[in-house]
């Protein structure tokens, strides 16, 4: 299955649009694509909300899980590399924030058309040293109380023991990838980054968050929101508010 191929909901706009503006949507660690499902209808029609799905995850559950940010990111740029787009934007949490960044530098390496704008959420800028110990190879009831502590898995998921045996590697894969990855990459990116970070996120202060600022050679702003790691989700309206402002800025007409 393609990793572009998971649909967005659908938008309550009507009338045709002209060569829209795509925005691929990265989500966090162990997540789907569909944690953006509903931001097609906080978009104008003219922004085509893109969600993303990465191998084993989602849509693609029976793929085999890619526990290298690079490998993920190359399916990623690949797949965006053999589309004619007019415009498109990448947009990650976490994860996929480093996703999105690696598959920047990836589609520079092929020469494509490189997105308007990057934005990344709730992850340190990729060459700021982590503030927390790496997680992915401990003992499962450490890990499940990591989980716990990051409250994005419901509790009654985390309480399930078949559940957790099922999400365990999925989960141990998307850590390993995170906590593994180095960028090899020196070069800036031509690319303008938009960067958003919760004000009670310890692992990504304001601190780790201005560390992207050194990863291109274009505009970057940085924006704090109210709430925790995954703010995204209390402020489910502020952050595409503050990303189509943001895209406006970069100079897209939407």
């Amino acid at each position: 299955m393609s990793m572009l191929g998971v649909p967005s909901a659908p938008t309550s706009h009507t009338g045709s649009v002209k060569e829209p503006l795509h925005l691929y949507c990265l989500p966090y660690a162990g997540g789907s694509g569909r944690v953006f499902a509903n931001w097609q209808k906080l978009f104008p029609p003219e922004i085509k909300v893109c969600c993303i799905d990465y191998p084993g995850h989602g849509a693609r559950r029976s793929e085999p899980l890619l526990d290298r940010i690079d490998r993920i990111a190359d399916g990623l740029a690949r797949e965006i590399a053999s589309r004619s787009h007019a415009r498109y934007v990448l947009f990650g949490h976490s994860m996929g924030s480093l996703v999105g960044f690696e598959a920047c530098h990836q589609l520079a390496r092929y020469g494509a058309q490189l997105p308007e704008l990057l934005a990344v959420s709730g992850h340190g800028g990729p060459r700021v040293p982590r503030s927390s110990p790496p997680m992915h190879a401990v003992p499962d009831d450490q890990f499940i109380a990591h989980l716990r502590e990051l409250g994005a898995t419901p509790p009654e998921i985390l309480a399930t023991r078949e559940l957790m045996e099922l999400l365990l590697p999925l989960l141990r894969a998307d850590f390993r990838a995170c906590e593994t990855y180095e960028p090899s990459w020196n070069r800036k990116l031509a690319v303008p980054i938009a960067v958003y970070g919760g004000v009670d996120d310890e692992d990504a202060d304001i601190a780790a968050l201005r560390g992207w600022q050194s990863e291109t050679s274009g505009t970057c702003v940085v924006r704090m929101f109210p709430g925790d790691h995954f703010f995204i989700a209390d402020q489910a309206e502020a952050v595409p508010s503050s990303l189509l402002h943001d895209l406006r800025e970069t100079g897209l007409r939407s």
